[in-house]
């Protein structure tokens, strides 16, 4: 069983690659690309690489099936593993591959292998459930859902991030974790859905920077874990410290065996840095990094020195002083939109130390996401991914709980509530504050309800992009720390914002629904790009340059598998793809 899931994972990996190859034309001079019908195929002196393809949808996005042949003359030999594909092209296509990135890539295979295992797991364990509960198994995700979680039995937010078992929908080191063993993966990775239990660490106040939204220097012990402060106290005592003198952090269990103990190992023997025999339980989100406390009304972001995609996954220290400090100064913005709101971070602290050192002992408290209404909360990201209850994409299972059926009216209905509810309060903010949010389908959460009733709540304001002048006109002494967020104009903000919605986003969902014959993936897209215009207010700052940046003939895109061969990571390497959503303005 366990091949089966192998080979599905290799071939995943080889058709991501050849799909990055093609969009972010990855071709050595001299190579040609040439799209038939049925199939694509690259050609280079004189030898070619063929795959069969299924469609082709907006953003250079391809499926495909069958098998990769390599053809020379009159010898075709077909490419069975992601090993003979990666030879081939760097023998006999000039695509020089590192051994970095030939690991990261193995890495990704294993990933997708142990997911897709889990999976079937997964579905085998609900159905034999079902049958014995004497429920419907054919019961709809939705209903199942409402039912375990009206029950107690399951968070739907957190169930909804073990979801996600294709990751990033295109990128070949989608499930990339390095340098962690298989049993590593299965017992962190968020698909998993193991329970972590997270080090309560104390490190003393003078050699911790502190932000606190609340200005409550203590507010880990007094507001997220208030039931240890009498056991921390016993646990210093024998020492002679008290427990005035530190500050709570907490520490991920591999980054505790893996980095802590070794990097601040003087810190530690000089109790500078304590280790206590404290945890508080906690399960992966998304992120991988970003945890949620059980039980409690907390996410905490922290520092795994691990490659998850295409990043090592630390925590700078300035994003640590930022994020209080925007929620702080952002909440009257934050509270104009009650369809959009923003997960609040009012605390974050991080090892006085050198920037290199402090990124790896550092943690940012941020309010769990929570919307009040009576719908289902999901991380977007898993509205395109199969679930294992009516083994439906779980977009799908939404419209037929809704609509009673999949037809062309209510895949229109649902892209028309989705992007409105989405895109009229992110334009809006870049309007008036000069702010995008990064809202891609990681960090954003939905509220599902009856008749396509939706709110949504972004997370994580780290990657945001400001324009400060703009901001300035609304909060003139703010202060931003972490140069990364300040764009450098207007511009910057709006492709921030493209990035993560247009493409991200709604190109995603698009994708999906253009794979039934009924459905015209252009007419998705007209409907997306009037929510746009109407979305952009004439009387407001910035709406030319709007219209110039959204409705534009081309949009620009990370170049991920290019960005990797090249090895830039710390800076972005972009191409440009017809727009989908082009228009003369």
């Amino acid at each position: 069983m366990m091949h089966e899931t192998w080979q599905l994972a290799d071939r995943n990996v080889q058709y991501r690659i050849f799909n990055a190859i093609i969009k972010e034309e990855i071709f050595p001079q001299g190579m040609l690309f040439n799209e038939y019908d049925h199939c694509v195929e690259i050609q280079y002196q004189g030898q070619v690489l063929q795959l069969n393809k299924i469609r082709k949808s907006a953003m250079e996005r391809y499926e495909f099936y069958g098998v990769i042949s390599y053809i020379k003359g009159k010898v075709q030999v077909t490419i069975q593993t992601l090993e003979q594909l990666l030879e081939v092209l760097e023998s006999h296509f000039n695509m020089p591959i590192s051994q970095r990135l030939t690991d990261e890539l193995f890495s990704s295979r294993e990933g997708f292998a142990l997911t897709y295992e889990h999976f079937k797991h997964r579905k085998s364990l609900i159905h034999a459930t079902l049958k014995f509960s004497k429920m419907p198994e054919t019961i709809n995700f939705f209903s199942w859902l409402q039912h375990m979680v009206g029950s107690k039995q399951i968070n739907d937010l957190n169930y909804s991030e073990s979801l996600v078992i294709e990751g990033h929908p295109t990128h070949p080191l989608s499930k990339t974790k390095l340098p962690l063993t298989p049993d590593e993966v299965r017992q962190y990775a968020p698909e998993f859905e193991k329970i972590i239990p997270l080090k309560i660490m104390l490190i003393h106040k003078e050699d911790c920077i502190i932000t606190s939204m609340e200005d409550d220097a203590n507010y880990m012990v007094d507001e997220v874990i208030p039931e240890y402060r009498y056991k921390l106290k016993g646990f210093l005592a024998p020492h002679d410290l008290e427990l005035k003198d530190y500050s709570v952090v907490f520490v991920h269990p591999w980054q505790y065996e893996n980095v802590i103990a070794y990097k601040f190992a003087d810190w530690i023997l000089e109790k500078r840095l304590l280790p206590t025999p404290f945890e508080v339980e906690s399960k992966a989100t998304l992120s991988f990094r970003t945890m949620q406390l059980i039980h409690k009304p907390f996410h905490i972001k922290l520092p795994v020195n691990v490659q998850a995609t295409s990043a090592v996954r630390t925590v700078s220290s300035v994003t640590t002083v930022d994020g209080p400090k925007l929620s702080y100064e952002l909440q009257d913005m934050l509270a104009i939109y009650p369809q959009l709101q923003v997960a609040m971070e009012p605390f974050g602290i991080h090892a006085k130390t050198e920037p290199d050192d402090a990124r790896h002992l550092a943690c940012i408290v941020r309010h769990q996401p929570y919307i009040s209404d009576n719908g289902t909360t999901l991380v977007t990201a898993s509205l395109v991914n199969k679930n294992p209850v009516d083994n439906q994409v779980t977009v799908d299972s939404y419209i037929n709980w809704v609509n009673d059926g999949l037809t062309v009216d209510a895949i229109k209905q649902f892209i028309l509530h989705y992007s409105k509810a989405l895109i009229d309060p992110l334009i809006a903010y870049i309007q008036d504050y000069g702010i995008a949010l990064e809202a891609h389908m990681q960090n954003t959460i939905v509220n599902l309800g009856p008749n396509y009733q939706m709110k949504f709540i972004v997370r994580d304001l780290g990657g945001s992009r400001i324009d400060l002048t703009t901001l300035k006109h609304k909060i003139p002494n703010i202060d931003v720390t972490n140069t990364s967020l300040i764009a450098e104009n207007i511009e910057a903000v709006i492709a921030k914002f493209q990035h993560a919605v247009i493409q991200n986003q709604i190109a995603e969902l698009i994708h999906h629904f253009s794979q039934y014959e009924y459905v015209e993936e252009s007419e998705l897209f007209e409907l997306v790009g009037e929510v746009v215009e109407h979305a952009i207010d004439l009387n407001k700052p910035h709406a030319n340059k709007l219209k110039e940046v959204l409705f534009g003939a081309t949009i620009t895109v990370k170049a991920l598998l290019r960005m990797r061969m090249e090895s830039k990571v710390k800076q972005y390497v972009t191409i440009d793809l017809r727009n989908p959503i082009y228009k003369e303005v």
